[in-house]
């Protein structure tokens, strides 16, 4: 069963059984002539076996649901901040955090609603539950109570997620989220200038565990950290978004980033490449077992780029690499039967529908002679 129902699914379990659910979910989408996805086509069944309200887990909220209902125990307050609307009329906003077991989520609070944060209606440690819109904010993922919006003092027992975690369980979208990992590659320092004129620094970091890695960016202050390969790093509350295809860990100004003693073990995992996968961030090794033609092209702004294609073989099969800009130099050292390591090249369809390695600028090539 899909993840996205399995949790509505959960809710009803005892009046139907997953098969029957799946089947009931189906012929609602084709009810609704494909004006419904899964998920709400689940919510719409379960409200038909007389599940008045399907709560959501906070883990699984991502902007594109829209309203949804969920529960959890406020582990944040924020400071009310007023404001000045272009009307002249004075505004309130006051953000708190809720998590349980599977996450984290902050809740923008307007007004009337703001102002039972500073009276003390809303503490840490209460439990809420929340109707609202789920939308994109600054830092990933909120909520925002809208007109129909509201929330209740619950008597639950709640217990939100408090280890860090893993760069597996990552999902686009997320936030607030807590990470331990190493530092595979501390990367580099790069100005750049501001639409207001003025220069920042900004810093990719590649952060990896034994579930996998991920790139963290760093911004001004924090991009000016010493560094080490080899490192542990704590993150606490980055959100996560999605670039070209692949997942980053994001910073702002409430972000904390900072070095831990703890020791985390991390071994660069080897795919072998008949297991590769369209959508993979990958590192496989073998030997050159062909060679193309440098080719250049136009790029978008009028700039010549280049691009070559490689063959790496391994005991497994064999699949064409497309080397880009810098990566291109490489080819005037390397000859067929090198052995070849590249590492963080992403998996795409390529010509005649087969896959293929692309390897941009955040991949790390080496070759070498054969023994």
């Amino acid at each position: 069963m899909d993840s996205d129902i399995e949790e509505i699914y959960c809710q009803v379990a005892e009046s139907i059984s997953p098969e029957e659910f799946e089947e009931r979910v189906k012929e609602k989408v084709a009810l609704m002539a494909g004006l419904c996805d899964q998920r709400t086509a689940a919510m719409l069944v379960a409200r038909d076996l007389g599940s008045p309200e399907v709560l959501t887990k906070i883990g699984s909220i991502r902007p594109e649901m829209g309203n949804v209902t969920f529960s959890g125990k406020v582990i944040a307050v924020s400071p009310l901040r007023e404001f000045q609307r272009s009307d002249g009329s004075l505004g309130r906003v006051a953000n708190i955090t809720l998590g349980d077991e599977t996450g984290s989520i902050r809740v923008a609070l307007w007004d009337e609603e703001a102002e039972l944060v500073r009276s003390g209606d809303i503490a840490v440690d209460q439990c809420l539950k929340v109707k609202g819109v789920a939308k994109e904010g600054y830092a990933g993922t909120e909520v925002s109570l809208g007109r129909s919006g509201g929330f209740e003092e619950i008597d639950q027992d709640i217990r939100p997620r408090i280890e860090p975690y893993m760069i597996g369980e990552l999902k686009k979208d997320m936030s607030d989220v807590s990470l331990l990992a190493v530092v595979v590659d501390p990367g580099e320092i790069r100005e750049f200038e501001r639409r207001d004129g003025g220069k920042g620094l900004v810093r990719g970091v590649t952060l990896g565990d034994e579930s996998g890695k991920i790139r963290l960016t760093l911004w001004d202050e924090q991009a000016q950290m010493p560094l080490l390969k080899g490192e542990t790093l704590e993150i606490v509350g980055g959100s996560v978004r999605e670039r070209y295809g692949l997942l980053e860990i994001q910073t702002t100004g409430s972000t904390a980033v900072r070095k831990s003693s703890k020791n985390l073990d991390f071994c660069e995992k080897i795919t072998p490449i008949d297991e590769l996968k369209e959508g993979m961030l990958c590192s496989v090794s073998g030997f050159v077992s062909g060679l193309g033609e440098v080719r250049e092209f136009q790029r978008d702004d009028g700039r010549t780029g280049r691009v070559a294609n490689i063959y790496i073989s391994d005991e497994t099969g064999r699949i064409r690499a497309a080397l880009w800009g810098e990566h291109v130099d490489r080819l005037m050292e390397v000859d067929l039967g090198y052995r070849a390591e590249i590492i963080d090249a992403q998996v795409k369809s390529g010509w005649n529908e087969g896959l293929e390695l692309s390897c941009g600028w955040r991949t790390k090539i080496t070759f070498a002679p054969p023994e």
